[in-house]
């Protein structure tokens, strides 16, 4: 794993959609590259924020999927 796949995949992670696999790898290159921890845990604040700060209203359905297929992990 290098930095550049770290930070395509950073959110991957923190939505809990990474395979095992990719998740050791993941944490491995982590524990040896403070900046790629300190890009995660920025991703994990930003998060949460969002979570703590958003309204919890729904929105569209087809606002979703057209969002969710945005990004690009999810276009694999």
């Amino acid at each position: 794993m290098n930095c550049r796949r770290v930070r395509e995949i950073v959110f991957l992670y923190t939505d809990n959609e990474m395979g095992q696999e990719l998740v050791i790898s993941f944490r491995e290159h982590l524990a040896l590259c403070p900046p790629c921890t300190r890009r995660m845990e920025a991703a994990d604040r930003l998060l949460n924020l969002i979570r703590e700060h958003c309204s919890r209203e729904s929105a569209p359905e087809r606002l979703r999927r057209r969002i969710l297929t945005s990004f690009p992990h999810r276009q694999a």
